[in-house]
């Protein structure tokens, strides 16, 4: 009798998709499966093209967005940028930012491989807020779970809190994605998204924030986007208009964009004042300044459209391009528009 198709019967669909990207028709492709594995029913040339969307869905085929080379290049010229570590994603008319998500994906499980490797102990990762680590997680899952030797990641939630309204995008709430089999250790960083500044060193050593704080060196990959302080989409902006503070009084002040939720102006890092918010973050600007220097560490920066309004955030990234003290990242992940409207400015 021969072997029953089933949908969970992996080997049966990775053959087909092997087959098929080897570019053998159809055909003979029903005629090689009907051989090695005897299904039935008989597999024709009608059967190979459901098990195509099978093994998408099971995780067997990655589809990696193209690199736009061309602008990588104009990009690395005009900002004197090492292309090596400057990625472009072609951007398609609905899907730019998924793309862009999946390729810092890709960038990072390279690192994940090649850090478990050297190593032979779980690879921390450091999640940041927001849709574009939260689009991240859900291509790193899907590609850790597809190779067989990944090893097993520490994940750390470096930003406290999140917004009452979109609790998906707080760091903390991207663990949940991850199946337990990948993940060998969780933390959180459990506090205020925002507190007095004058407040701030008392609370970072409340025991289990502190806890938080011990861990900081464990972590090998940090993962972010980045935000635009024009942006009225932009979720620190959205905190600080929640406490009743006056945005454009900050923008006169030359607050510009911020990573990790802080803020930082053309010219560097902002430190605010005691009698201003601030946020409680693992790492400071200066901080991921060092982690990019740092041998085995990383910094991969997700510099993509706004989900919301689908602006560019060119004006808030150029000073992270250009100004030593604040090249916060090792890594960075951006979509072709956001490419050409650097190119312009």
């Amino acid at each position: 009798m021969g072997r029953p198709r089933k949908e969970h019967d992996l080997n049966l669909v990775y053959r087909v998709a092997e087959l098929f990207f080897q570019g053998v028709k159809a055909q003979k492709i029903s005629d090689h499966i009907n051989k090695e594995f005897n299904p039935t029913p008989k597999f024709n040339r009608e059967s190979v093209y459901p098990m195509l969307v099978i093994a998408k869905e099971k995780n067997i085929l990655r589809l990696i967005p193209p690199v736009e080379n061309t602008l990588k290049s104009e990009i690395c010229k005009k900002f004197n940028l090492p292309e090596k570590h400057i990625t472009v994603v072609y951007s398609s008319e609905d899907n730019t930012g998924a793309n862009v998500a999946a390729k810092a994906a890709e960038i990072a499980l390279d690192f994940i491989e090649e850090i478990g490797s050297s190593t032979n102990k779980p690879v921390g990762i450091g999640l940041g807020p927001g849709s574009a680590t939260l689009d991240f997680c859900r291509y790193l899952k899907d590609y850790v779970q597809t190779e067989i030797y990944a090893p097993l990641l520490n994940l750390y939630a470096i930003s406290a809190g999140g917004s009452a309204f979109f609790p998906q995008y707080a760091s903390i709430s991207f663990f949940n994605l991850f199946p337990p089999k990948l993940v060998k250790q969780k933390v959180g960083l459990f506090a205020e998204t925002l507190v007095p500044t004058q407040e701030y060193d008392e609370i970072i050593n409340r025991p289990i924030v502190s806890e938080a704080f011990k861990q900081r060196d464990a972590v090998d990959i940090v993962v972010t986007g980045m935000g635009d302080m024009n942006d009225q989409h932009d979720l620190l902006r959205g905190f600080l208009e929640k406490n009743k503070i006056n945005i454009q009084r900050l923008i006169r002040q030359g607050w510009i964009g911020n990573v990790q939720y802080r803020p930082f102006s053309v010219n560097g890092p902002i430190h605010e004042k005691k009698n201003e918010m601030r946020a409680v973050t693992l790492f400071e600007l200066e901080d991921f300044v060092d982690l990019a220097k740092t041998k085995d560490k990383h910094v991969i920066l997700i510099a993509r459209k706004c989900g919301g309004c689908g602006n560019t955030r060119v004006h808030a990234l150029l000073p992270l391009l250009v100004n030593p003290n604040l090249k916060v990242w090792s890594e960075i992940v951006m979509d072709g528009d956001t490419a050409k409207d650097l190119l312009k400015l």
